[in-house]
């Protein structure tokens, strides 16, 4: 996927949710740092990753490597040191060199895992 592809799949993630989404809480740009691992213990693997859109339900994470639809993982070191599950939801090439993905990952337990200190009224709806 080149560049400008990407932007704009960020763009369309990061935009005002339609009422049928606003229960699913408001999609904020945070690049938080993070580690990536899997915990199945049969393909082990740990990698830093970089947020960039967060919300109660999940986030864009960019990673180094692919992960397939469907594949567990722990996010470890978030704000306040807690850890969280999640599930990849969708995983796309964002740059020209395979260096980048950007991934879609759901939490298995909704909530403000970001550390967000004043998030928005929609986050504490559906969590």
């Amino acid at each position: 996927m080149r560049s400008r592809e990407a932007g704009a799949l960020i763009l369309n993630m990061h935009s005002r949710p339609n009422k049928s989404e606003a229960r699913r809480g408001t999609r904020i740009k945070q690049e938080i740092p993070v580690l990536v691992t899997n915990p199945d213990p049969a393909h082990p693997f740990s990698e830093p990753g970089l947020t960039l859109l967060v919300n109660p339900q999940g986030c864009a994470i960019r990673l180094g490597h692919p992960l397939s639809i469907g594949t567990a993982v722990r996010l470890e070191q978030l704000p306040g040191g807690r850890g969280a599950g999640a599930r990849v939801v969708n995983c796309i090439q964002i740059d020209d060199y395979k260096q980048f993905w950007l991934l879609g990952l759901a939490l298995d337990e909704p909530g403000n895992v970001w550390g967000i200190e004043a998030p928005p009224e929609d986050w504490s709806l559906g969590t």
